[in-house]
């Protein structure tokens, strides 16, 4: 146990202990390690150190005077060469930073940053926004290239692990690996750069197709065809081909037995998964996959595609032409003109230029119109038919519908027309197709030149034409009646 002296003013005397067991001798503060002695006077620009360096500070101490001294030359002798800075006052260009200000001088608000790249250096030079008129720099690839710049500079220390590979890149600061000059320009990038100099863009040369490109090209449009129509109904190999034509920028009739192998395998991998979900809906109609399937190869036509194809042609021409329904004629001979008034209660029929009446007799579809211009009763039937009392029984009809909207002058008049020479079918499956495109032919004043021959195109197109609830190829239409 330690024991206070009497007066712990009086100092230990050299080389004693003193009762608190601290020394009492006087500590002098080193200068700093280039001055030598205390003797010695300081070397220009250095100030007495009052804490010791350590061996690794004086090793940075000693790098950084050697940059410095290396940037005073460097900036003296490429400043002309290199970098132009023109400003109105050469007063306010203010001095070049050392990389410990640097985060200090970015803060700085009211001033525009310049970052100037000397031998792989970034330097920053702050202008006035205000008072800037021109900043051009210009580096060479050659000056990347020259000599690196110490780690000391970037703030970050060397990892004594890290090692890279010899090479271009070994003598390159790492932050001018991402400067637009060491990166490769772009195929975007060399366009643009062309565009900008007044030159054309240069155009990619075309893909080079294979089968196999082709193949998944294929697949691809099928799968697509499907979803949207919910069969194979209305394609045909002839769409195929326009599609591969048209994505691969080439004539690609010489491929047609590959495509045709290729719908035919894919169509067999999806027979057993039909799409019976899908609905068309348009006004009041509504189509099923049953009742488009109705279409397919030489099935008997339904009601409902009847009907639903009719309201199309009276939208496609402004219901100038007005369509009745298929269920109409067997209404008017069940209950008379009473059972069927109520049918036009909306509806002039003396100002329309054209009716279309669809007949379905037993097995069998014809068509009657009616020209209220000419006054005429017109019969339609692809087999050569005449059923003379459903003439009879239109006639009937227009005189009843006369008399009921007092239209005086349609109440007599009326004449009787039987087509002979028009397009014929030669199967007994097709009478409801032919009726279709009697209605659509005569609808737009189209002359009636189809054949039997044409009648798998016409169902493909009445297909996609009710799925797409509008008729094709009439919409240029000038003399829809």
């Amino acid at each position: 146990m330690r024991v206070p002296a009497a007066n712990s003013s009086v100092r230990a005397e050299p080389g004693e202990m003193p009762e608190n067991g601290r020394s009492r001798r006087k500590r002098v503060p080193k200068t700093c390690d280039c001055c030598g002695s205390h003797g010695k006077p300081h070397m220009p620009g250095h100030q007495q150190v009052s804490k010791k360096r350590s061996r690794r500070k004086k090793e940075l101490l000693s790098q950084e005077e050697e940059v410095a001294a290396e940037e005073e030359v460097v900036s003296s002798t490429v400043a002309d060469s290199v970098v132009t800075l023109e400003v109105d006052t050469a007063s306010e260009m203010d001095e070049a930073p050392s990389p410990k200000e640097k985060a200090e001088l970015s803060q700085i608000e009211g001033g525009s940053k310049s970052i100037i790249v000397v031998n792989g250096l970034e330097n920053s030079a702050h202008v006035h926004s205000s008072d800037t008129k021109e900043l051009s720099t210009s580096v060479t690839p050659n000056d990347l290239m020259k000599k690196p710049p110490d780690s000391s500079l970037i703030g970050v220390e060397p990892d004594p692990m890290e090692t890279e590979q010899p090479g271009l890149s070994a003598g390159v600061n790492r932050a001018s690996w991402d400067h637009h000059y060491c990166k490769p320009l772009s195929e975007e990038n060399r366009s643009c750069l062309a565009e900008e100099m007044g030159q054309p863009r240069p155009t990619l040369p075309p893909a080079e197709f294979t089968t196999e490109g082709i193949i998944e090209c294929i697949h691809e449009f099928l799968e697509q065809f499907y979803g949207k129509y919910g069969s194979f109904t209305p394609l045909s190999d002839s769409d195929v081909l326009h599609h591969l034509n048209k994505t691969f920028q080439a004539d690609l009739n010489d491929r047609m037995k590959l495509i045709t192998k290729e719908v035919a395998k894919y169509r067999a991998g999806l027979a057993c998964a039909p799409m019976h979900f899908v609905q068309v809906t348009y006004n009041k109609h509504t189509l099923t996959l049953d009742d488009l399937s109705t279409l397919d190869d030489q099935n008997w036509v339904n009601d409902q595609v009847i009907n639903m194809y009719g309201e199309l042609i009276m939208e496609a021409t402004n219901h100038k032409v007005h369509f009745f329904n298929s269920f109409f004629y067997r209404q008017f001979v069940g209950k008379g003109y009473e059972g069927v008034r109520r049918w036009t209660k909306k509806v002039d029929l003396f100002s329309k230029t054209l009716i279309l009446i669809p007949l379905h007799l037993e097995i069998h579809w014809s068509l009657i119109t009616v020209d209220i211009s000419k006054q005429s009763i017109n019969f339609y039937d692809s087999q050569g038919i005449l059923f003379k009392f459903a003439v009879d029984n239109i006639l009937k009809y227009i005189l009843a519908e006369a008399k009921e909207k007092k239209q005086a002058i349609f109440q007599k008049g009326w004449e009787i027309v039987v087509n002979r020479t028009i397009p014929q079918q030669k199967n007994d499956n097709d009478c409801g197709v032919f009726v279709l495109e009697y209605c659509k032919c005569l609808a737009f004043m189209k002359p009636l030149l189809f054949t039997q021959e044409d009648m798998p195109q016409v169902r493909k197109r009445i297909y996609r034409e009710l799925c797409d609830c509008r008729l094709s190829d009439c919409l240029n239409q000038d003399k829809a009646t």
